[in-house]
């Protein structure tokens, strides 16, 4: 198949997903219509699964997350960092909670080592998937186990999206009717933020005005994610690069170096989320509806005991720390589909419930930061620690 043909069909499915959620209001995520668009073009035979290859843009799409993680740590200033103890929190509770109710409850419902694995992979299935891999692929009688585990990091998105939309969605209507907070979220300048409350006094790293253009300012995030990749080799692996490009995404910005917001300073950030986004298609390819089926039990059976669990851990911690219960459990969700999932949803939320500039600004600035924090920490760092745990005691 021809590279433009291939990426042509990726295209469209994309702008389809994101119609859909358009006009439904994010009532269904962007994410979720892709997976039922890819998983029914595959299982009919209408999408020839070479279109991944063919179009080349998976691999180039991972190097640009990379990228793209670094500008989005740039979007999260100090004081917004302090307000986020509360998410952390809110994510550590949750994911702990729910993880135990699975370990404990599941096994005596469902398969015990479905129940064992599936812990860890709601707890965050991306990084925790390829450690549980390389644990049991080798062992034998484990190859129905992997294949379980597998299918759930795949479906749980299925479950966690439309969930975690609904609760978002409550969030931002309510948030949306409170005019005054709309007004105060939406007059946070880029020049406010940096001014007020920043790590730095003076933005020491700052270059000349005349270096502020796209090239630079490309080359500039390319430096500090191939940093940020060096330092996680050296940890070996134990701290993803992903966790460092974010944390250095704030720190060089901090310092002057990068630009507040530096997604808009590129002037590429719809290709920048079309590629990210567009990594996660390739993962659907060989889910065959019979695997799906045969599995179809314990992973609804795991992800109802986890989402119930972090909803209701969620409500508790809502009342305890003063935050809306709809994005406290919503911030708890993202543990079922993380990065780059969280910035599309919350960007699908906010164009879908923002009727003006004002209010696409202001839903905008106090949702990412959080789902962006939120989705690394349950994904990329708790749930490592809780496959971690399993491996361990029960295998």
């Amino acid at each position: 198949m021809a590279g433009i043909y291939a990426l042509t069909i990726i295209i469209f499915i994309y702008a389809l997903g994101e119609i859909v959620s358009k006009l439904t209001k994010a009532r269904v995520p962007a994410g979720l219509a892709w997976a039922v668009l890819l998983l029914g073009g595959l299982w009919t035979k209408i999408l020839n699964p070479e279109i991944f290859s063919a179009s080349q843009v998976s691999g180039f799409g991972m190097l640009v997350v990379a990228l793209m993680i670094t500008m989005l740590g740039s979007t999260i200033d100090t004081p917004e960092l302090k307000r986020q103890v509360k998410v952390i929190i809110i994510c550590l509770a949750t994911v702990v909670v729910s993880s135990a109710a699975i370990l404990l409850i599941d096994p005596l419902i469902v398969n015990k080592q479905y129940a064992y694995v599936g812990a860890p992979v709601y707890a965050g299935g991306g990084a925790v998937a390829l450690l549980l891999t390389s644990a049991l692929k080798e062992r034998e009688g484990m190859t129905a186990v992997v294949g379980f585990f597998t299918i759930l990091g795949t479906a749980q998105g299925l479950f966690g999206l439309p969930v975690c939309s609904f609760f978002l969605r409550r969030f931002a209507k309510s948030f949306l009717a409170d005019k005054e907070n709309v007004s105060k979220w939406a007059a946070v300048s880029d020049e406010k933020e940096e001014a007020a409350g920043g790590l730095f006094k003076k933005k020491f790293m700052r270059l000349p005005k005349s270096m502020d253009n796209v090239p630079v300012n490309l080359l500039k995030v390319a430096l500090i994610s191939s940093l940020a990749t060096f330092l996680a080799g050296l940890t070996g692996g134990v701290i993803h690069a992903f966790v460092i490009s974010l944390i250095f995404g704030w720190f060089f910005t901090e310092t002057g170096f990068l630009s507040k917001n530096m997604m808009a300073k590129i002037e590429s950030a719809g290709l920048v989320t079309f590629l990210a986004s567009t990594c996660l298609f390739g993962n659907y390819v060989g889910v065959t509806p019979q695997m799906f089926l045969s599995y179809l039990i314990p992973i609804v059976v795991v992800m109802v005991t986890g989402i119930l669990f972090t909803a209701l851990t969620g409500f508790v911690l809502a009342k305890v720390l003063k935050m809306e219960i709809g994005l406290a459990i919503a911030l708890g969700l993202t543990c079922t589909f993380g990065f780059p999932m969280t910035m599309i949803l919350t960007n699908n939320v906010v164009d879908a419930m923002a009727a003006n500039e004002e209010e696409h600004k202001a839903l905008y600035n106090v949702l990412m930061p959080k789902m962006l924090v939120a989705g690394f920490v349950t994904v990329t760092i708790v749930s490592v620690f809780v496959g971690s745990f399993v491996l361990s005691v029960f295998f």
